[in-house]
């Protein structure tokens, strides 16, 4: 009767503990998901909890059916004693296999919730930032009289860009943290939406402080440009006065007076660069500070006017003065006299033009025959490019001397005298000029377009090459078939061959920074740097990322091999196991033949 009674605790103790395993195994199971959001994890995360602080109460369950087995083990009953073991052996198996799940799901589900909360605090702080950046940009541009203030604008701008992009980093952290939680969570606070608008906000701010640095910049170069017109126009304009001043003031006779008088009136006049800092500069510079006044000046805009219109007084008393000066000694003078004198120096002036067009002539002649007989690379492209720029260079200098010829040829009809034998000579030598003229341009804007096109080839190349790139990671990334793995993997090796050969090409041309220069001008050049420094980059990051799939596809090919062996070796396995059973049916005779029964299976089993 005692046996029967310490049999039926300890059924009940295994019961109890068997019901409290399988209760908190319910609970796991109903537990056990990240999916979902915050609030419903961290829900999950408490029940956990709750689960991990009643492992006691489960041990003490336990340890209450161990007790109730000691007597059951110690019985001489072997029947009875084997089921115990059994059944004591099966309950800690269970035991212990609750215990570790109850860690490993705690754990995982804890880890989610700390991951989420170091995001939303990250998140947080950066969306905190960015409306701080947001309300600046919010804020309008102050339109400042002094260019120092607005240097120091441009300056904080500058700051604050750099800092913009600064984020950059952080923010693509971000992003890879929000979808590694939304692997995990599927939540739709995380999913791909949201960080869209996420980068686009940023993208906004950047762009916009891009624009405002823009803006300041340019604000500032207009302001400071202006000053600078304003000073060189005023000192050219006192010392071409003080000039005239001097030569009238002389006791050189009239004809020496007018000769000089002359070559400040054709200073004056002409449309070479000096007359630039003439009639020309004070119109740009009009027109300037009209512009600035209304765009960048606002508060000295009637200042700036009327700054622009005492220059523009101080010029028209200066040619009022030297077309004053010029008739006066003008009339002094034998008419006979200066129109001999001056059809002597018009015929001269159209000798030296008509020589200096003929060599000018054999020099585009010469660059052109050698640009045809040879597959020229870039230093004889640019050689040639050269050539036909000095000789347009040359002929846009000889404008200056053209306009002089219909001067003095103008000049001439004042006279009575027959002038069509030498107007006949300067229209044929305007014709000349004009067609050389042309044709130079031509000739340099046909060099000019090889010359680049070749340069800017391994930025072509590269552009096809990164398409492809993009083509093949695209086509690449869900790729199962064996046979397309292999194809993919080849065309990788190939991309990767041509990205060598693009590396190659990129250093060559970062080293030809006086050749890009002389090619395209500082800006366009600053402008290629800056797009090769990019594609340099991109192809780096090409390159990375095309290792990467190489690597994973590799993978791929070789665990598809390794299953196909693993699945052979397990069907021989299969085989020797059926045929061991086959044998093993029925009774052994004797404890030795049974012992060896039963290695043979654990051999089996291993």
């Amino acid at each position: 009767e005692a046996s029967i009674m310490t049999q039926q605790e300890f059924t009940e103790s295994l019961e109890e503990a068997l019901s409290w395993i399988r209760g908190v195994q319910e609970r796991l199971k109903a537990t056990d998901n990240t999916h979902g959001p915050r609030h419903a994890l961290e829900a999950r995360l408490r029940e956990t909890e709750k689960i991990s602080h009643s492992e006691h109460e489960g041990h003490l369950k336990m340890d209450m059916a161990l007790v109730t087995a000691e007597n059951l083990l110690q019985s001489a009953d072997e029947k009875l004693k084997n089921q115990t073991q059994a059944q004591l052996k099966e309950l800690k198996s269970l035991w212990e296999e609750t215990c570790t799940y109850i860690t490993h799901c705690h754990s995982r589900i804890e880890w989610v919730w700390l991951h989420w909360s170091e995001y939303l605090k990250a998140i947080e702080e950066f969306e905190a930032w960015l409306s701080k950046h947001q309300r600046n940009l919010d804020v309008r541009i102050e339109l400042q009289l002094g260019l120092k203030e607005k240097l120091w604008q441009v300056d904080q701008q500058r700051v604050a860009l750099s800092d913009i992009h600064g984020q950059a980093g952080l923010l693509e952290r971000l992003l890879d943290e929000a979808a590694a939680l939304h692997n995990r969570t599927q939540d739709p606070s995380v999913e791909a939406q949201a960080q869209e608008r996420l980068q686009e906000a940023y993208n906004d701010v950047r762009d916009r402080a891009e624009e405002r640095l823009a803006l300041l910049h340019r604000m500032a170069e207009e302001h400071q440009t202006f000053q600078e017109c304003v000073k060189r126009f005023q000192s050219w304009l006192l010392t071409e006065t003080k000039r005239l001043t001097t030569l009238m003031e002389r006791d050189d006779s009239a004809q020496d007076k007018l000769r000089a008088l002359q070559q400040s009136c054709l200073f004056f006049q002409s449309s070479g660069q000096q007359h630039s800092r003439g009639g020309e500069d004070l119109t740009a510079l009009g027109e300037h500070g009209r512009n600035g006044a209304k765009q960048y000046i606002p508060a000295g805009a009637e200042g700036v006017v009327e700054e622009a219109e005492e220059l523009r007084l101080g010029w028209q008393r200066l040619r009022q003065g030297l077309c004053e000066a010029e008739d006066g000694l003008r009339s002094s003078l034998d008419s006979h006299s200066q129109y001999v004198s001056r059809c002597q120096r018009l015929g001269e002036d159209i000798g030296r033009l008509r020589t200096l067009l003929q060599r000018l002539d054999g020099e585009l002649e010469d660059s052109r025959e050698a640009g045809d007989h040879a597959e020229s690379d870039e230093e004889e492209r640019l050689e040639q490019w050269r050539k036909y720029t000095a000789v347009r260079n040359s002929l846009a200098g000889e404008e200056s001397q053209v306009e002089l010829l219909k001067s003095q040829l103008k000049e001439l009809f004042r006279f009575s005298e027959d002038s069509r034998h030498l107007s006949d000579d300067v229209l044929a030598v305007v014709r000349e000029h004009q067609s050389l003229k042309c044709r130079a341009s031509r000739l340099c804007s046909e060099s000019e377009l090889s010359l680049r096109s070749v340069l800017q080839d391994p930025l072509l190349v590269y552009a096809q090459w990164s398409h492809q790139v993009a083509q093949l990671l695209e086509t690449s990334a869900d790729a199962t078939d064996f046979s397309r793995i292999a194809i993919s993997v080849h065309n990788i090796e190939q991309l990767l061959k041509d990205s060598v050969q693009l590396q190659e090409r990129f250093r060559l041309l970062q080293s030809k920074d006086e050749l890009l220069d002389s090619a395209f001008g500082p800006e366009q050049s600053d402008s290629l740097h800056q797009e090769l420094t990019a594609a340099i980059r991109n192809r780096e990051l090409l390159h990375s990322q095309l290792l990467q799939r190489k690597s994973r596809l590799q993978g791929l090919i070789s665990r598809t091999k390794d299953f196909v062996e693993g699945s052979k070796l397990m069907v021989s396995k299969m085989a020797s196991l059926r045929e061991l059973l086959v044998a093993a049916d029925g009774p052994r005779p004797d404890i030795l033949a049974k012992k060896s029964q039963y290695d043979q299976f654990k051999v089996s089993r291993s």
